[in-house]
C-alpha cells in the first residue's frame, strides 16, 4: 500500500489514494446541494452510450470491474459507483476550478495533500485502469466525445468566472479548501519558487516578487483560472 500511495504518473492526483476518495465525497457533496441539468456534451455523451448496446456495456462493466479490484484492497469500494454517477460529477466539474486542498496527515496536522489538475481522472482512478478501461478508452468515439467535453470545460476555465477559487476558502470541507492567494497557499507557491535559488532570503520574498500579478486587485489581476495557472 504504501508503494500504491507513493506512484501516481503524471503527479495531476493527489499521491494518498485516500485522499482522491475524500475529494470525490466532497464533490458528491457539494453537487448533490445544487444539482444542474447536463450540459450539451455530456447529454451527447450520455445519449451515445446509451444507444449504443456495446458501449453501454462496456461502461457499465468498467466501473463493476473497478469495485470489485478495489474491494481486494483496504480501500474498499470506489466512490464513483456507476456511469449514471460519473456523469453527474463530470457534469458538476465543468463549472469547478481547480482548487488548492489541504488534507489530514497521518499525525493529524493539515498539509497540502495535491493538485487535483485534471479531476475528471479523480473519478476514473480505478476504473480507467480495468480491461473494460482499456477497452473503452481505445474507442474512438468515446474520446471525440471527451474532447468535446474537454473543450466544453476548457472554455469555463478562461473566464473570468473560473477565478472564484482564487478568493474563496471552503475550510470546513474534507479536504480542505483555501483560497489560491490565501496567506497559506501563496507561501507554498514561493517555497517552490525558492528551490531554484541558493538565495537564504528567498523564501521571505512576496508572493508578487516571483510571479507577474497586481497585488492590488482582489484577484491580483489574473483574468482566469487559466491566467493565473499558465
Amino acid at each position: 500500500m504504501t508503494q500504491i500511495k507513493r506512484l501516481r504518473p503524471g503527479g495531476w492526483l493527489f499521491h494518498d489514494r485516500e485522499h482522491i476518495d475524500l475529494w470525490v465525497r466532497a464533490l458528491k457533496a457539494q453537487i448533490s446541494k445544487s444539482p444542474q441539468a447536463l450540459v450539451l456534451p455530456i447529454r451527447e455523451f450520455k445519449a451515445m452510450v446509451d444507444q449504443d448496446p456495446v458501449l453501454n456495456l462496456t461502461m457499465e462493466s468498467m466501473f463493476k470491474e473497478a469495485a470489485i479490484l478495489k474491494q481486494q484492497t483496504p480501500l474498499g469500494t470506489p466512490e464513483v459507483k456507476d456511469f449514471e454517477e460519473f456523469l453527474m460529477l463530470l457534469n458538476g466539474i465543468m463549472i469547478m476550478a481547480p482548487q488548492y486542498t489541504e488534507c489530514p496527515n497521518s499525525d493529524g496536522a493539515e498539509a497540502p495533500c495535491g493538485l487535483i489538475g485534471f479531476p475528471i481522472n479523480a473519478l476514473l482512478d480505478w476504473p480507467m485502469a480495468t480491461s473494460f478501461g482499456y477497452t473503452a478508452f481505445s474507442n474512438q468515439l468515446i474520446n471525440q466525445q471527451f474532447k468535446k467535453v474537454l473543450n466544453y470545460w476548457s472554455t469555463f476555465l478562461l473566464s473570468k468566472e473560473s477565478r472564484y477559487v482564487l478568493v474563496e476558502d471552503f475550510p470546513e470541507q474534507i479536504p480542505k479548501v483555501l483560497a489560491w492567494l490565501s496567506p497559506v497557499a501563496k507561501q507554498k507557491m514561493v517555497d517552490v519558487a525558492c528551490k531554484a535559488s541558493n538565495d537564504s532570503t528567498c523564501q521571505q520574498q512576496p508572493f508578487e516578487h516571483f510571479f507577474n500579478c497586481d497585488p492590488s486587485d482582489p484577484y491580483y489581476g489574473f483574468k482566469s483560472w487559466d491566467d493565473f495557472f499558465t
